[in-house]
């Protein structure tokens, strides 16, 4: 499977569940997050970049679509991080409604 070593997590996020899986010719690794500063929880597809570099953003969005990982509704966002060597998705964003509001300074 491809090295996901260097993969960098967005600032105050958990990782709660991951694991690697093959996104059709491609290696994925999903991750489903948590992010205390946020109050949400959201779930991320991550491709190492030396694995995509013939194929279009586009076309690559919709191969993660198509994982079936990404809810039908869901709204989606992307990031490509050449330092690290990673084409990031983002999605399934849910919000927590469990955690106590912070009251606006």
């Amino acid at each position: 499977m491809a090295d996901f070593s260097k993969v960098q997590l967005l600032s105050d996020t958990v990782v709660i569940e991951q694991h690697e899986f093959p996104l059709f010719e491609y290696t994925g690794l999903y991750q489903k997050c948590y992010s205390a500063a946020q109050r949400l929880t959201f779930s991320s597809i991550i491709v190492p970049l030396s694995e995509t570099r013939e194929i279009s953003d586009e076309k690559l969005l919709n191969l993660i679509v198509a994982s079936g990982y990404v809810d039908e509704d869901s709204d989606m966002t992307f990031r490509i991080n050449e330092a690290s060597g990673y084409f990031y998705t983002y999605f399934n964003f849910q919000p927590d409604t469990d955690a106590p509001s912070v009251a606006a300074e």
